[in-house]
């Protein structure tokens, strides 16, 4: 990485979503700062590709450029330099090795796993860590993983109360080309806004059915201005459900929330498919980013496929959020009497007026002259 410099880089990022757009700028600026004058410990975590190791190698290398030294290393190759100490035909023994990384004027540690594979690899990387966060050395990490998964001593100190430790959560996983893991479809976002949808449809509409479809946009706008518990919206397939979900995310997005975006069943999908192995985010990473995402739309509940994995997924995401009360919107084609039958732990949860508003949308599908989809 001796090419990455801030002159260089993308001031968007490598991603074209914008809500990782923003989580670059802001990521980038810290970085640029702290890269003049290294103070405390910087660290940035998200998904490969997401510009992390970039920004960490661009700092090291303004330091660099500046004359102070700075040490730059993966996590692997750390240990395995750490582990060559230990041969008799060492050079070095372990001692001065691991002292060399540890006193570090500034140290740049890229591709920290959160959960170290075996206790001698969390023992050294838990030693140096320490001795250099008691010692106050500037520190550079990149996290490999959802940082929520780091022992509680380290997640303590990458983001501390004190400042002294910063933590910048950068990009999404993608699931194909061009594909953002949870982002909303980009045709979807220029669509389904709230100016586009139209409480008259094409005509001939029932006052009361205007007035349904009326009400239900006021709402879900009040909702996106301020969400404040779930919001669960209901109806035959074409009325505006999803249109008002995508509406309500992308105005949370523009406003700097993490929003995760995804039809139960291509929920199910991503999380079937981190168990390959060329997957770009953990089974637990993602399932936890899922759960603790500031605003989760869950698109069409109810037309997924009946299995043991997805009602064990979607209790354990729905169960969470739950308990945590965070902003979510569910919309659904389907009677809570029918979700009961199938799914009756989630079903009793979607029921509890003190969390969840249900607002049914009585209006024709939209694609045969009615309301908007």
């Amino acid at each position: 990485m001796r090419l990455a410099t801030f002159a260089q880089a993308n001031p968007d990022g490598p991603s074209e979503d914008s809500a990782a757009q923003h989580s670059f700028a802001a990521a980038m600026e810290a970085a640029t700062a702290y890269a003049e004058q290294p103070d405390g410990w910087l660290t940035f975590a998200g998904p490969s590709g997401s510009g992390k190791t970039y920004l960490a190698a661009a700092i090291a290398n303004r330091q660099i450029e500046l004359g102070s030294p700075a040490l730059f290393i993966t996590a692997a190759d750390l240990l395995d330099y750490l582990r060559s100490g230990f041969d008799d035909d060492s050079e070095i023994p372990f001692v001065d090795l691991f002292d060399q990384v540890r006193s570090a004027s500034l140290l740049v540690l890229d591709d920290l796993p959160t959960r170290p594979a075996t206790p001698w690899t969390q023992e050294r990387l838990f030693q140096l860590l320490a001795w250099r966060h008691s010692e106050r050395l500037p520190t550079v990490i990149t996290l490999r993983g959802d940082p929520n998964r780091l022992d509680e001593f380290l997640l303590t100190r990458v983001e501390s109360p004190d400042g002294f430790g910063s933590l910048y959560r950068l990009g999404r996983a993608t699931v194909g080309p061009g594909r953002l893991m949870g982002a909303i479809p980009g045709n979807m976002r220029r669509r389904m806004t709230f100016d586009a949808f139209d409480p008259e449809g094409n005509g001939g509409l029932s006052d009361y059915e205007q007035r349904s479809l009326r009400s239900a946009k006021a709402y879900v706008q009040r909702w996106a201005n301020s969400p404040n518990g779930w919001l669960s919206l209901h109806g035959p397939y074409g009325v505006g459900k999803t249109h008002l979900a995508v509406a309500a995310a992308a105005e949370r997005e523009n406003r700097g929330d993490e929003v995760f975006f995804a039809t139960v069943a291509d929920l199910l999908d991503y999380l079937r498919a981190t168990f390959a192995p060329d997957s770009p985010i953990s089974h637990d990473d993602l399932l936890d980013r899922i759960r603790t995402a500031d605003v989760l739309i869950l698109d069409d509940m109810g037309a997924e496929r009946s299995t043991p994995f997805a009602e064990d997924k979607l209790f354990q995401i729905v169960g969470y959020r739950y308990e945590e009360r965070l902003p979510t919107i569910i919309t659904t084609s389907h009677q809570i009497e029918e979700i009961a039958a199938a799914r009756p732990r989630i079903a009793s949860r979607l029921q509890d007026p003190l969390v969840v508003t249900e607002w049914p949308i009585e209006a024709p599908d939209y694609r045969q002259g009615g309301a908007r989809r």
